[in-house]
């Protein structure tokens, strides 16, 4: 008895890009905060498909900036606010972190968070994909560092990963990390 399994999508797909754009302000950036991720065009998507299966994180954008927060303070580059002190400097504004976000007030950031730049993301996908033989994580998402002084970009990433029998968060983990470490570097040069 000869049986053959045909997989297709198996293989690990992987894409990310590191873009720099630095000014002369660049050296000034000292404190930075990263704030929740844009995900609501994923909380739109929901379960979809009779074979395959989407199933999105239901906080994929506050376990984003906890992940960036991390890597950002683990390179030691900038001083990096807490999510914690995010959210209380944000209480204390009295204003809403994803009003902040969509709109990117960064005079009020400024005003508000007491930082030389932050940190905005939009996550385009971040969950499991079931299909019939096995799951497959899948994370996408890009962020910018802005000077929140001038509104200039100082650097960006866009990142797209798929793998099978990896969770999301793994998958965000390790790709942020190889990315933060690559920023390191290219700033240190």
């Amino acid at each position: 008895m000869l049986i053959s399994l045909h997989c297709t999508g198996c293989s690990t797909t992987a894409k990310s890009n590191l873009n720099i754009n630095l000014d002369d302000s660049f050296h000034e950036i000292k404190t930075i905060a990263v704030l929740r991720f844009d995900d609501r065009y994923i909380q739109e998507e929901g379960v979809k498909g009779f074979v395959v299966q989407s199933i999105p994180n239901p906080d994929a954008g506050e376990i984003l900036a906890d992940i960036f927060t991390n890597e950002l303070s683990r390179i030691n580059i900038y001083s990096v606010l807490t999510r914690s002190d995010v959210k209380d400097r944000i209480r204390a504004g009295r204003v809403k972190e994803k009003d902040l976000v969509r709109q990117k007030d960064y005079a009020t950031l400024q005003k508000t968070l007491k930082v030389d730049a932050v940190v905005i993301g939009k996550t385009d996908a971040f969950g499991i994909k079931n299909m019939p033989i096995y799951e497959r994580g899948l994370v996408a998402f890009s962020a910018e560092c802005i000077d929140v002084r001038n509104g200039n970009v100082v650097w960006s990433i866009e990142m797209n990963r798929s793998e099978p029998y990896k969770n999301e968060v793994e998958l965000a983990k390790e790709t942020t990390r190889k990315l933060m470490e690559q920023l390191k570097d290219d700033l240190e040069k």
